[in-house]
């Protein structure tokens, strides 16, 4: 019988300025999903430091 592997925990990846600022300027400009492609970090994160800035990430309209 095989061995269950132990989960590790993940670390937690502290937001920098820089990305706080980059979220910032493309919010509401880039999807979600390409925000947080560019980041490296998952949607849900994005959402929620957006939440915690009270930052938009609704679409604006060209």
């Amino acid at each position: 019988m095989p061995r269950a592997r132990k989960k590790t925990a993940r670390k937690r990846v502290l937001w920098t300025a820089a990305d706080v600022k980059f979220l910032r300027k493309s919010a509401g400009r880039q999807a979600v999903s390409q925000i947080a492609r560019q980041l490296r970090r998952s949607e849900a994160a994005v959402r929620y430091k957006a939440t915690m800035l009270k930052v938009s990430l609704a679409m604006r309209r060209r």
